[in-house]
């Protein structure tokens, strides 16, 4: 994997953390927030896992996944 794809997966996973925070400070949660953070975590999944050639396991890939079908489907079906 290039170190720019990695970087910036790490970028995406630290603002989500933030975006988390935020939203934990306000009333409102709209559904479109929730599906754009699962659509940004599916194109990086995607990208990342194409990335992936040398390591035993995929990590960064792995938290992308897991991130996109929870920010997804919480945004799909609960929201």
């Amino acid at each position: 994997m290039s170190k720019s794809f990695q970087i910036a997966s790490i970028i995406i996973i630290s603002l989500t953390i933030v975006w988390f925070m935020i939203m934990g400070m306000d009333k409102y949660t709209p559904q479109w927030q929730f599906l754009t953070a699962g659509g940004i975590h599916f194109l990086m999944s995607i990208i990342i896992n194409r990335q992936f050639v040398k390591a035993r396991y995929n990590y960064l890939g792995i938290i992308h996944s897991i991130l996109m079908i929870t920010l997804g489907g919480y945004g799909y079906f609960f929201v």
